[in-house]
């Protein structure tokens, strides 16, 4: 009888710690997304009045510990629309943006359980190592976009992302600190600038990826006829229901600012309504074309641990062709790379491609 007892008591005692749920262990550290702010020396005195408080969401791994010596690589996800650093967080924040019938027709392919238990599972399945995610707000006023680039008129968002949050996230939190442990990862506008910062501050990190990103601006001339037919009248600065006229504005808040030409602050590389492109002016497009500054970093871009883009067959503004022009250049220069092809638009996969660029970087950052 004794020996049923102790064997029916160890049965029992396993099937309890089978069931037991590792949130109520003591020793278990959850994983965490905070919402902090913390001030940037790199936008100070911009012209445009954009704010030196910023907002940025952190994502903390299952176990992450302040006080313990383990350090983590660090992923840096630079947002597109919408401008914020909830854009993988909330979905409702797309609500304005997301219309059946408008230019961008679907929403981003959320996670019914969210990011933080999205990230949590690709961890616990070993799809990806235990890592942080720094989330930062880049929104630009007075036009949405800052193309993650220095601008008189914007203020520096390269030097913002490069110097004031990777230095925030290595004073604040365990981070491996170094560009081996730093990854950069981008959408759209993000996707650009982390090809950028792959170029101009690769002493800062090893890995870059992209998606959905304009690669090659000098398609984007193919646009301004759409630009000048949006506007009969004239044109008289950005417009929301007009999204390539304000992103024209945009574009040139950050590539080409005037702040003796009010009351926009931009020269626009194109004139009205002739379409007659204005060489001065583009010639400074040009200098922030990914295609054009290959040939000023080439050294640095081919110093990168891994560079990975991709691009949806189906994109609103087919930048899948700018996407397969950046292919062609940087296999010309044997830049080493991995370009994929999908089917779907500008933001309908989004979670999923995420997974695939988290996946490559994972597997070139320092763990």
């Amino acid at each position: 009888m004794k020996n049923k007892l102790l064997f029916f008591g160890i049965v029992l005692a396993m099937l309890m710690s089978w069931s037991c749920n590792k949130d109520d262990d003591p020793e278990f550290i959850a994983s965490k997304l905070e919402h902090i702010e913390f001030t940037s020396k790199a936008l100070q005195n911009n012209a445009a009045g954009n704010a030196t408080l910023r907002d940025m969401t952190v994502y903390l791994p299952e176990g992450y510990d302040p006080v313990s010596s383990v350090r983590y690589p660090v992923l840096y996800l630079l947002h597109g629309l919408p401008f914020s650093d909830s854009a993988y967080i909330s979905s409702s924040l797309w609500d304005e943006w997301s219309d059946p019938n408008g230019l961008f027709q679907t929403y981003p392919d959320f996670p019914l359980g969210g990011f933080r238990a999205w990230m949590d599972e690709l961890i616990r399945q070993g799809e990806v190592e235990p890592m942080i995610i720094a989330m930062p707000d880049a929104k630009s006023l007075p036009y949405g976009f800052c193309m993650y680039t220095n601008s008189a008129l914007n203020g520096n968002f390269e030097d913002f992302i490069a110097d004031d949050v990777v230095g925030f996230m290595d004073a604040n939190y365990r981070t491996i600190a170094n560009r081996d442990g730093r990854a950069v990862i981008g959408h759209s506008q993000g996707g650009y600038g982390a090809i950028k910062l792959g170029m101009k501050r690769s002493d800062k990190f090893g890995t870059v990826a992209a998606h959905s990103a304009p690669l090659f601006l000098g398609a984007f001339q193919a646009n301004f006829p759409a630009i000048i037919a949006e506007n009969p009248d004239g044109l008289t600065g950005p417009d929301p229901t007009k999204f390539l006229t304000s992103s024209i504005y945009a574009f040139s808040a950050a590539w080409s600012p005037n702040l003796n030409n009010p009351p926009f602050m931009v020269d626009l590389p194109f004139e009205y309504p002739s379409g007659q492109i204005i060489e001065s002016v583009w010639m400074r497009w040009l200098e922030h074309d990914p295609a054009t500054m290959l040939q000023t970093y080439l050294t640095e871009f081919r110093s990168l641990n891994g560079i990975y883009f991709d691009a949806g067959l189906n994109d609103v503004f087919q930048f899948h062709l700018l996407a397969d022009a950046f292919h062609q250049i940087l296999d010309a220069n044997g830049v080493n790379h991995t370009y994929e092809n999908y089917e779907g638009d500008h933001f309908d996969q989004a979670f999923a491609r995420l997974a695939e660029s988290l996946k490559f970087c994972s597997n070139t950052m320092d763990n």
